[in-house]
């Protein structure tokens, strides 16, 4: 990575009990300013999609690309097709045009939504500075752009298949994180290299971290510029734990083996193929090839005992929301729900374990990118639809989280400013007719998408 990366670096922070009151004040109105501003834009989004030359244009870029589609899939391209084929894309960039000239009538842009923001931010300005404030603007917008996205990818596929995407709202103590831009104002990270202290400020609230048992590594990252900061929470055993996350400018500190010295994480040499399944990871090097399985193990057994006992629970306080074969009424019929603390207590513990498989998750992966990366530094892998995949898979691919490794394993090879080669089916299909090899000999497939 060049000396403009980016990295970040998380350090819990000692709080009060009056300051766990603010804080937690702060996420519940940032969460209610999310929902707010993205009401008012869904109907602004709504307005400017039902235009008639909007959904034309729409509908054109659909004609015009299945036609080239078709065009580039002739083996064999005469002077007439491959005119063809750039006069549609003319026609193509024309639509797109259209579009963006009718979004940008509607101030459809990440500047458009830091503006609108402006009519909202007032009434939280004790709470949420402007930075804040237009950090969820921008949420807002990248949230209506990977609905965009799946909505484009929707039109091709069959009704059975379609994912129908849209923007969620915030539910109650979902917000995990509030961002600032810039480390000048608002959550503010000050450090002081002689008392090896660290401050940080957020409008009128002071916490210390003390920085004596921060290790090698962590403290070779304060010495880096501090673009921005946030503040993240994560509820652990029913209690919300605060932590600042510096996000620093440059390259990511080197570590060390202790016993030898040698750097860590660093790239091998030769070719490596990767064989992404929803629920394996098979490595092809030239000294042989291994395959992981990324499923972890799950405590269903006490995940059901759990959700039976709440179950139990909500039956009994609440006798009047449930009909006499045992369904529940209508939501309409429904005046409210009432928890016991047994039941409350149930939840907690079935939230903490499926914290900590997260947790065991993301760790694993993280061992398994770094033995990825140190088995060579050109590597390829099969193209995947992850998120078509949990669709039809669910439960399966969500356990293992394939996308997870992959994007853990991207990152870690950005530092090295090396990325990884995609190779689509539409190319490794007809490898395989000819090999004759089926995509369920994991290691024969892997040592093919090494070699292409």
């Amino acid at each position: 990575m060049s000396g403009e990366g980016r990295y970040i670096l998380t350090l819990p922070l000692k709080t009060e009990l009056y300051q766990e009151h603010i804080l937690e004040k702060r996420f519940r109105l940032g969460e209610e300013l999310y929902n707010k501003f993205l009401s008012y834009e869904k109907k602004k989004y709504y307005e400017m999609t039902k235009r008639r030359d909007y959904r034309d244009a729409q509908s054109l870029i659909k004609d015009l690309t299945m036609q080239i589609n078709e065009l580039d899939k002739q083996s064999d391209k005469s002077k007439e097709s491959k005119k063809l084929s750039q006069d549609l894309k003319k026609k193509r960039k024309e639509q797109y045009d259209a579009i963006y000239n009718i979004k940008k009538m509607f101030n459809w842009s990440e500047f458009g939504f830091g503006m609108d923001m402006k009519k909202y931010r007032g009434y939280y300005k004790k709470n949420l500075n402007s930075q804040i404030c237009n950090n969820l603007a921008v949420r807002c917008f990248r949230a209506f752009e990977k609905m965009e996205e799946e909505l484009v990818k929707d039109q091709y596929r069959s009704d059975e298949d379609k994912v129908n995407p849209y923007v969620h709202y915030k539910r109650k103590d979902s917000l995990r994180s509030l961002c600032g831009s810039q480390n000048t104002t608002g959550i503010r990270f000050i450090l002081d290299d002689e008392k090896k202290v660290g401050l940080v400020k957020w409008q009128g609230l002071e916490f210390i971290i003390d920085l004596t048992k921060c290790t090698l590594y962590e403290w070779k990252a304060l010495q880096s510029e501090i673009c921005y900061c946030a503040v993240k929470r994560e509820k652990i055993k029913g209690k919300w734990k605060y932590y600042i996350q510096l996000t620093l400018k440059g390259h990511v500190p080197d570590k060390f083996n202790k016993e030898t010295g040698e750097l860590k994480r660093q790239l091998g040499k030769g070719n490596v193929g990767l064989y992404f399944t929803s629920t394996s990871l098979t490595v092809s090097t030239e000294d042989g090839t291994k395959t992981y399985p990324l499923a972890i193990k799950n405590h269903e057994d006490k995940k059901t005992e759990l959700l039976q006992k709440m179950d139990a629970s909500r039956r009994a306080t609440n006798p009047d929301n449930y009909n006499e074969d045992g369904t529940s009424k209508e939501k309409s019929e429904i005046k409210g729900w009432h928890f016991s603390k047994a039941y409350k207590k149930y939840r907690v513990e079935l939230y903490e374990i499926f914290r900590k498989e997260c947790e065991e998750k993301k760790l694993l992966q993280e061992i398994l990118a770094n033995d990825v990366i140190a088995s060579g530094d050109v590597f390829n892998c099969n193209k995947m639809d992850f998120k078509f995949l949990q669709r039809n898979l669910g439960k399966k691919i969500q356990t293992a989280s394939p996308s997870m490794l992959k994007s853990t394993i991207e990152r870690k090879l950005s530092y090295h400013d090396v990325s990884i080669n995609e190779i689509s089916y539409s190319k490794l299909n007809p490898i395989f007719e000819e090999k004759n090899v089926s995509k369920k000999d994991l290691e024969e497939v892997a040592a093919l998408i090494r070699q292409f």
